[in-house]
């Protein structure tokens, strides 16, 4: 079948699951377990060292299934049909949304890095920034929706942190106050920076309150997105959740970090 001439509407309904691998079941079950069976010893140890990132997977090796804090059919399952939304290359869900906000900006950001964020933010992502993350010695400055892209520059400069830039994080619509962030013009700012930086400039994108339906951050220059789940993907109140989406490269880095962390969605 060719998935390519299919929009994700229709795709949500069977895309990523094989009934051959669940007794022919034509819905996929859940499977609650915790732990996989490996064919031989070998086996298992070529999954845990892919997982820890010890070595890396060949071109279209399969990556097995080995605990379920690390992989799950039904998570799995969940991460390649959010994919088909942002259209982006992989992803890591959460068992919340902090978990995915947290996880990535831990990931991407060490102590003396700068990040830049957008105000307001949800307010379990504010207080990370402005408490946990200065204890790690990770500075922070934020702006307005109202503040022009040379004003945000500047103010990056007058750090004294421009070349430590590492993250930049914004949530459009903002929680609560809806305002609008321009997601090319951060875009625009991070390449500015990036010719004096020496690691990569990660932008991310909290897209929880427009949903990925009706807005796709990659599109336009985003690293990553991000989303608390628990809202218009779940949509019903009955589930927290969070996602992180993006490049297959830094979404192995997010996983990496996950795996240790232990932040995946439980069965």
């Amino acid at each position: 079948m060719d998935y390519k001439k299919m929009h994700p509407e229709s795709l949500m309904m069977s895309y990523g699951y094989k009934p051959s691998l669940s007794e022919g079941a034509i819905k996929c079950p859940i499977f609650q377990t915790s732990t996989f069976v490996f064919n031989t010893a070998e086996e298992g140890k070529r999954f845990f060292e892919i997982a820890y990132g010890i070595k890396e997977a060949e071109k279209d090796e399969e990556f097995g299934l080995i605990y379920s804090r690390l992989n799950n059919p039904d998570l799995e399952i969940l991460e390649n049909r959010l994919c088909l939304w942002d259209k982006a290359e992989d992803c890591a869900v959460f068992e919340s949304g902090m978990s995915a906000i947290t996880t990535a900006m831990l990931e991407f950001m060490e102590p003396g890095d700068l990040l830049l964020y957008s105000k307001p933010v949800y307010g379990g992502t504010d207080h990370f920034i402005n408490n946990y993350l200065k204890k790690l010695n990770i500075e922070s400055v934020g702006f307005l929706a109202t503040e022009s892209e040379e004003e945000i520059i500047e103010k990056i400069k007058k750090s004294g942190r421009a070349d430590k830039l590492a993250m930049i994080h914004i949530e459009t619509p903002a929680n609560p106050t809806n305002a609008l962030i321009d997601i090319e013009m951060c875009s625009r700012i991070k390449r500015f920076f990036q010719k004096e930086n020496t690691k990569k400039i990660v932008l991310s994108v909290d897209n929880t309150y427009m949903g990925p339906i009706w807005q796709h951050p990659l599109k336009h220059g985003a690293d990553l997105v991000l989303y608390s789940a628990t809202k218009y993907i779940g949509g019903h109140s009955d589930v927290i959740a969070g996602a992180c989406l993006g490049s297959k490269e830094l979404i192995a880095r997010i996983k990496g970090l996950r795996t240790f962390f232990g932040k995946k969605e439980g069965t």
